[in-house]
């Protein structure tokens, strides 16, 4: 007579976690990683005047070497978010950073500008791999009431990085030189992996749909857990099998979701052209105007602590108010600052002594353009229901990718035909599109009233 084997729903279990132990834990990995993320994504901006000196170019030079970079990132969270789905998010994580640390370490040694874009690409490839495997890591072990917070959390990492980064870029560039800066960035990550590779756990929902370990599950399960007993014995299943990603695509094409789609796919198109163009040219925007390297690197740091304080602060707003006017009017908001700052009439010792109101101009444009940012992540995995919500979210980050390549181009042009108020008016303009893109969205996050009565 054959014993049933006992049916362990993984799903069900992993719901009822409290956000300490393990979930904790995976949270402040998931930071840090995408804190050195935000540092290595801006490392070229903070360096790009240093680096058109040493190698005696213009400024429009560098577009390659940014564009490089960004198309790197692309094809890593399409390579990484696969060999996460097949290998796991612990590996593919571990050896994101570690790839990150090693192309950046070769990137200071590196003597020529083609090299240099060389190495960006690694680079990019090595941080397109993270953020799709730290959100599913953190996803996977965050309790169900706080998912959506420790993600939010998770993301602004990002710019907290690029703050951190802004800091020691200001000290250590004008004192040393662009390649110890590198070398600071590429330390930091592989320490990361190496404790990762020692610390870090597997996602548990991951080894649940790996039958040869489940001896690991069973022990994760443990630690997560130490108050209850588990035997391998048992069945472990998920509450729902996995959908193709080829049918989540079709889907994002359907009439329901057509406009949504469209919509986010402009808002992530924009957003992250005018993200990156603040990324990687602003310190060149500010040196070419007669500030010290130093000074246009603060202005970065100011740009992302900004956009720290209107990611949190919208992401409290929308959670009361619903996505759809929070997102639009900082939109528009992120827009009448780039306008502003188009009108300041920077170059020499007015530079100087315009220098308060450029750092507002330049805080109000950082926190606006970073709450559209963090807040669109957010929207778009509202819109799309299980069935294509990955698809949705993939697609739209994909096509966002695609605006940062552009910016990386665009950001020399502007500042070829003459002065820092093309590139402001410029990046301006493509900020009203975004706002565009927001309102064409239907299926945006409901107020909180309506969350509880509808």
């Amino acid at each position: 007579m054959s014993m049933t084997r006992p049916v362990v729903n993984v799903d069900t279990v992993l719901d009822g976690v409290r956000f300490q132990g393990l979930p904790l834990l995976v949270l402040i990995f998931a930071v840090l990683i995408l804190v050195l993320d935000g540092f290595d994504i801006q490392i070229i901006g903070f360096a790009a005047p240093a680096l058109t000196q040493e190698f005696g170019i213009e400024r429009k030079a560098l577009g390659p070497v940014l564009a490089a970079g960004l198309l790197g990132m692309a094809l890593g969270a399409f390579a990484g978010g696969q060999a996460g789905d097949r290998f796991g998010r612990r590996p593919t994580l571990i050896a994101s950073m570690a790839l990150v640390g090693a192309a950046t370490l070769a990137a200071a040694a590196t003597d020529s500008l083609a090299g240099l874009t060389w190495w960006r690409l690694l680079t990019g490839i090595g941080l397109g791999g993270t953020l799709p495997n730290a959100t599913a890591l953190m996803a996977e072990f965050a309790p169900p009431r706080w998912r959506s917070q420790a993600i939010a959390v998770t993301i602004v990492g990002v710019p907290i990085g690029g703050m951190i980064g802004a800091a020691i870029a200001a000290e250590i560039i004008p004192a040393f030189g662009w390649r110890v800066l590198f070398v600071v960035g590429a330390a930091l990550p592989l320490a990361l992996a190496a404790v990762m590779y020692f610390v870090l756990p597997e996602s548990a929902r991951f080894l649940t749909t790996r039958a040869q370990r489940h001896g690991e599950l069973v022990a994760l399960l443990g630690r997560i857990f130490p108050d209850r007993s588990w035997s391998a014995d048992s069945q472990f299943v998920l509450a729902a099998p996995a959908e193709t990603a080829a049918a989540g695509l079709r889907t994002l094409f359907t009439r329901p979701f057509l406009r949504d789609t469209l919509g986010a796919w402009l808002a992530f198109l924009t957003n992250i052209f005018v993200v990156y163009a603040f990324f990687n040219w602003i310190a060149v925007v500010l040196t070419s105007v007669d500030l010290d390297i130093a000074t246009a690197v603060r202005a970065s740091l100011v740009f992302n602590l900004a956009g720290v304080v209107g990611a949190m602060g919208n992401a409290w707003v929308i959670a009361r108010y619903g996505s759809r006017w929070p997102l639009t009017a900082m939109a528009l908001l992120a827009a009448a600052a780039l306008f502003w700052l188009a009108r300041l009439p920077l170059g020499g010792a007015a530079s100087f002594a315009l220098l308060p109101p450029l750092l507002a101009g330049i805080a109000v444009a950082g926190l606006a353009i970073n709450a559209v940012q963090i807040g669109m992540y957010a929207v778009v995995a509202h819109v799309y229901p299980t069935a294509c919500r990955s698809s949705g979210v993939g697609w739209a980050l994909g096509v966002g990718r695609l605006g940062g390549i552009l910016s990386s181009f665009a950001g020399g042009l502007l500042l070829a035909r003459g002065s820092s108020h093309d590139f402001f008016g410029g990046i301006g303009l493509v900020m009203l599109l975004a706002g565009i893109g927001v309102l064409l969205i239907h299926n945006h996050l409901p107020a909180q009233d309506r969350q509880r009565h509808g």
